[in-house]
C-alpha cells in the first residue's frame, strides 16, 4: 500500500465511523470490497492498483443511512476533499473520482463502468451483497432506518437482479454465481415463513 493510499485509508476510517453513516457501509464493508477487488484484479492484466485501492477506500465514504440514491454524489465530494488533503496529483485524483462515479447500481443503466478499475469496483462492491454478511447488512440497514425486516426482501431482490444483469468481469460473474444459491435459498425460506404468518388471518 502506497503512502498516499495509507493516508487516505486513515481518513476514511475516521469518516465512516460516525453514527449517521449507513451501518452497511462502514469500514468492514470497505475491507471486504477490497478483498473482492484484489481477487478480481488478479485475473486482469494492466490494472492500476493504486487507482483501484483509492477508489475502493472512497467509494462509500459518505453514505448516510436512508440516502442511498445520493451517496455517489456525496461520496464524490468527500473523496475529492480527502484526495486534495492527501496531496494526490490532480490527474490521479481525476481517475479515482471517475471510478467512484461509475460504481453504483443506482445509476448503472445510464452510467456504466468504463475502465478496468471501475469494472472491478462495480463487481467487488456487488459481491459484498451476495453472502451471509450481505444478508446481515441489508437487515441491519433497514433496522437503522426503522423499517421492518420483511420490507427489505423486495428491495434486496431488485438489487440482486440489477447486479447480476450488469456484472462486468468474468471473475466477478463466477464469484456471483457461486454465492447466489445460498442467498436465494435464504430469501425463499424467509418469504415462506412470512406467508405462514399472513395465512393465519385469512383462514
Amino acid at each position: 500500500m502506497s503512502k498516499l493510499t495509507d493516508s487516505v485509508r486513515s481518513e476514511v476510517v475516521r469518516r465512516v465511523s460516525n453514527s449517521g453513516q449507513s451501518v452497511a457501509h462502514r469500514f468492514d464493508h470497505i475491507e471486504r470490497v477490497m478483498q473482492n477487488a484484489l481477487a478480481i484484479a488478479a485475473t486482469i492484466e494492466g490494472v492500476d492498483y493504486e487507482i483501484l485501492q483509492l477508489a475502493v477506500l472512497l467509494h462509500d465514504v459518505e453514505q448516510p443511512a436512508g440516502k442511498k440514491a445520493e451517496h455517489v454524489e456525496l461520496s464524490l465530494r468527500a473523496a475529492e476533499e480527502i484526495l486534495k488533503q492527501a496531496a494526490c496529483p490532480d490527474e490521479k485524483a481525476s481517475k479515482v473520482l471517475r471510478v467512484i462515479g461509475e460504481h453504483s447500481s443506482e445509476h448503472v443503466r445510464t452510467i456504466q463502468p468504463s475502465t478496468d478499475e471501475a469494472k472491478i469496483l462495480f463487481d467487488a462492491d456487488k459481491l459484498d451483497g451476495l453472502s451471509a454478511v450481505g444478508i446481515a447488512r441489508v437487515f441491519a440497514l433497514f433496522g437503522q432506518m426503522d423499517l421492518p425486516p420483511l420490507q427489505a426482501i423486495e428491495w434486496y431482490k431488485q438489487k440482486i437482479d440489477i447486479a447480476l444483469q450488469y456484472i462486468q468481469t468474468a471473475e466477478g460473474r463466477r464469484l456471483c454465481n457461486s454465492r447466489l444459491p445460498y442467498v436465494q435459498q435464504f430469501l425463499s425460506q424467509l418469504e415462506s415463513e412470512a406467508r405462514i404468518s399472513e395465512d393465519i388471518w385469512s383462514s
